[in-house]
């Protein structure tokens, strides 16, 4: 649910006002619903500015097909996957050697 506010008609937002909140998607990690409650827009909006975004990232020219663009993202979340599951070998590594010395030191 939340306390989003509801707009009656359309309201127009300046390029620099859409690049600020896809900048605000992204480097604050959140989830575009949150993000979008607390700027008091629809979260189907922000998400389409944000898509947008990408997708001008990924081709900025528009000279890839659809497929080719959809591949792209795909190895783009693949990628973010592997990334957050490598983080987390990384992290439980750490946490059974540092248990493994913790326990050969206290016998």
């Amino acid at each position: 649910m939340g306390t989003q506010r509801k707009f009656k008609g359309r309201r127009d937002f300046t390029p620099a006002q859409k690049m600020a909140a896809v900048r605000l998607v992204e480097t604050s990690r959140r989830p575009i619903t949150q993000v979008a409650e607390e700027l008091g827009i629809s979260h189907k909006t922000l998400w389409k500015w944000v898509n947008a975004a990408r997708l001008a990232k990924i081709d900025p020219e528009g000279e890839l097909t659809r497929a080719q663009r959809e591949r792209i993202r795909d190895l783009e979340k693949e990628n973010a996957r592997l990334r957050r599951d490598l983080e987390f070998e990384k992290k439980a590594k750490a946490f059974f050697r540092e248990l493994d010395q913790h326990d050969n030191g206290s016998l």
